[in-house]
């Protein structure tokens, strides 16, 4: 659970205590419920957390923070704009509506950084005479009617059975004595690790989800496939029946419904019985019997074709699934921005501004929907070292390959990243064409430009030869799209 009310009153003594005179020197906002602001203190800094989520809600010594995904989030710069160079002044805990309030002043100029903790609980950044000036936190702003430039007031304080519940409770801070802020540091490592473990979990569960439903759909698929495929002995028995009709035609009666026919084997000779519909000539019937052949013939081999495509998904999808348990906390938290997603849009993405595509070893590829989508995607959502890919001297979707920081983009990824670049740009339908491609960081959005156009600096370019195989490998592993049959 979230630091109990014993807790943060000994969190927020301490922080009035020892850390009033500290200057905001940096603030980081990675995800909605979920801050860090960087004070200055005489010979060294400090990173508070300040954290609204639910059971994770706490104030207290960062050990280390999230990344935070692509462009900074409206909070984050607000936050950098109004409280650097601010010297924190006060900090306050009140109880009854189980908020924290930071004051910071400079030149006579106040500014207040509010935890709620409710539910849901958020942040808020007020000016000196309570205005809201930015609020951060989903369905947080809705809940309390608030939103930039009203009047912010306290909570509704909780009812006094939940005071005494919540004061009953005794203090999990286990203080070391080498600790310079003993009780912040002590509440990060009570929520610290649960913190980094329920996020990367939860990372991992949403990074799984598309790769288990294709699973299970192309599974259940390919059972069907597979029982179509292995109707080849029904169909040559159709044959057989055909010719063996056509070979009698002259002593079968229109009108029978049964009739034993000779047939001639390796075997020797072997009775037939052959039912027959009375409603059909002794050749209509035979005709029926061949058509039914050629049409179960097609249906199979058709089917073959499908049954190695979905082998070769079911195949991809468990391969995916393994590298995503593979991974460890660190390389699940660097792909914090799934996290973006409220828990509803679990699945297939069709919310986000990008279409996501698996290449080579199981790696993402982002495509831009539209122009604005293409904003979204390279100022948004990637990082300053995915590599983002776009069809030279065309109009099309910009292409993102996420990565580790640090990490390499593959060949055969880069190359798959290309051809879905080229295959969402004017160069459609080409047997060739020229990609670029750079970090992200290299991408720049010019002022008044419409959306989707940019500028980028340190590109490396390469022609690209269209393969149908790999594009249509690509094309099938769109997430939430049926493959084509």
């Amino acid at each position: 659970m979230s630091l109990r009310p014993v807790e943060f009153e000994e969190v927020v003594a301490e922080v009035a205590s020892r850390l009033v005179g500290a200057v905001a020197q940096k603030a980081w906002c990675p995800l909605s419920r979920l801050a860090y602001l960087e004070l200055r203190v005489p010979g060294k800094s400090v990173v508070l957390c300040l954290c609204a989520e639910g059971e994770l809600s706490r104030l207290s010594v960062a050990e280390d923070r999230f990344p935070t995904p692509g462009e900074p989030a409206p909070f984050q710069r607000w936050l950098r704009q109004e409280l650097t160079g601010f010297k924190l002044q006060g900090a306050h805990y009140l109880e009854p509506s189980r908020t924290v309030v930071l004051e910071f002043d400079r030149e006579a100029v106040r500014r207040r950084l509010v935890l709620e903790l409710g539910s849901p609980g958020g942040l808020l950044l007020l000016s000196d005479n309570h205005r809201v000036l930015m609020l951060s936190g989903e369905g947080f702003g809705a809940r309390r009617n608030l939103y930039a430039g009203a009047q912010w007031t306290l909570a509704e304080p909780v009812s006094e059975e939940a005071l005494a519940k919540g004061r009953a409770q005794p203090s999990r801070l286990e203080v070391q004595e080498a600790d310079p802020l003993p009780k912040l540091q002590a509440a990060e490592r009570v929520l610290g690790q649960k913190d980094r473990t329920s996020r990367a979990d939860t990372i991992r569960r949403r990074l799984a989800q598309p790769y288990r439903a294709r699973l299970k759909r192309s599974s259940r698929t390919l059972e069907k496939v597979r029982a179509e495929a292995a109707r080849g002995p029904e169909a040559e028995k159709h044959r057989e029946v055909g010719e063996l009709l056509a070979q009698n035609l002259h002593r079968i009666k229109r009108g029978t419904t049964q009739v034993t026919l000779t047939a001639y084997t390796e075997a020797g000779m072997e009775e037939v019985p052959v039912k027959l519909d009375p409603k059909r000539t002794p050749k209509e019937e035979a005709d029926w019997h061949f058509h039914q052949y050629r049409r179960l013939l097609r249906g199979v081999e058709t089917a073959r074709h499908r049954e190695a495509e979905l082998a070769r998904e079911v195949a991809h999808a468990q391969v995916a699934l393994q590298q995503i348990e593979a991974m460890d906390g660190a390389a699940l938290l660097a792909q914090v921005e799934v996290l973006q997603v409220s828990a509803g849009e679990e699945g297939p993405k069709e919310g986000l501004p990008f279409k996501e595509y698996v290449g080579h070893g199981g790696a993402r590829i982002w495509v831009g929907r539209g122009a604005e989508d293409n904003d979204a995607l390279t100022f948004k959502v990637a990082r300053p070292w995915h590599i983002w890919l776009h069809a030279r001297g065309l109009p099309g979707s910009h292409v993102v390959v996420p990565l580790e920081k640090n990490g390499e983009v593959a060949q055969e990824v880069l190359l798959d990243a290309a051809h879905l670049a080229l295959h969402h740009s004017g160069a459609k339908g080409e047997p060739r064409g020229e990609v670029s491609y750079m970090p992200v960081k290299f991408v720049r959005k010019l002022k008044g430009a419409p959306p989707g156009q940019v500028t980028y600096a340190r590109e490396k370019t390469f022609v690209v030869r269209m393969e149908p195989e790999r594009l249509e490998r690509l094309l099938k592993s769109r997430h939430g799209e049926p493959a084509p049959s």
